[in-house]
């Protein structure tokens, strides 16, 4: 079996689920996807003027409010190894003119971002794609690329500790999803690995000892019982 985690596969995944991604997200999160990324960014928020880094940014589905709080005299940097998601970015960006969104095709794990460069970082709903090794280089990718005293905050669908309720979750992420992403145009195989992603990832404590063993103060949060799970915290 293919990698899962390997760079192409992701990257090829993503261009495929491009066309309907963001509508079957908020659906079948029921509004959650929503909330749950509002939560995020208020954890290290973002003030007028502040640089900051947005990785895997996909179709830049959390700028509406993450712009206005770097207002016109901020820098939001966009990240995202996709084409297919960076299509419909740019798309979005037209939205913003106003605003300064510089979008770039790299690699969440090892970016153009300048040493020290930046107040914040997010990374919002891609966690689940990444294994251990590359957990740890995404944490020493974003201790490398913010200022001193720089926060981030993370966030990701985890699968909950409750029997019953994480029984019902993991059902609907593996068995309805796909049937949603049929509906909306999608292949629901692609789908699918949405559900297997998750069920690997289980929820961010790992991440959190990645991110501490890089140097950085790291706290664990989660979200509707665990249903989705993060991390934020401050280089030292």
């Amino acid at each position: 079996m293919e990698d899962i985690y390997s760079a192409g596969f992701v990257r090829a995944l993503f261009n495929e689920m491009s066309g309907s991604y963001e509508r079957v997200n908020f659906i079948t999160s029921f509004g959650f996807s929503e909330r749950w990324r509002k939560a995020c960014l208020s954890r290290a928020a973002s003030a007028e003027g502040h640089s900051a880094l947005d990785l895997m940014t996909g179709m830049g589905e959390s700028w509406p409010y993450l712009l206005p709080a770097l207002g016109a005299s901020g820098t939001l940097h966009a990240v995202d190894f996709s084409p297919g998601m960076l299509e419909h970015a740019r798309a979005r960006s037209e939205e913003f003119s106003g605003y300064k969104v510089h979008i770039k095709e790299e690699d969440a794990l090892a970016t153009s971002v300048g040493e020290g460069s930046v107040d914040r970082v997010y990374s919002l709903f891609g966690l689940k794609t990444l294994n251990g090794d590359q957990t740890r280089r995404l944490a020493q990718e974003i201790r490398r690329v913010l200022k001193p005293s720089g926060e981030f905050s993370l966030i990701e669908v985890s699968v909950p500790g409750n029997p019953m309720l994480r029984f019902f979750y993991m059902f609907y992420l593996k068995v309805g999803i796909p049937i949603l992403g049929r509906l909306f145009l999608g292949n629901p195989d692609n789908y699918r690995m949405l559900g297997i992603y998750t069920e690997r990832f289980g929820n961010s404590l790992a991440a959190v000892e990645a991110f501490r063993e890089a140097g950085l103060d790291a706290h664990y949060h989660e979200y509707f019982f665990g249903c989705a799970t993060g991390i934020s915290g401050t280089k030292n």
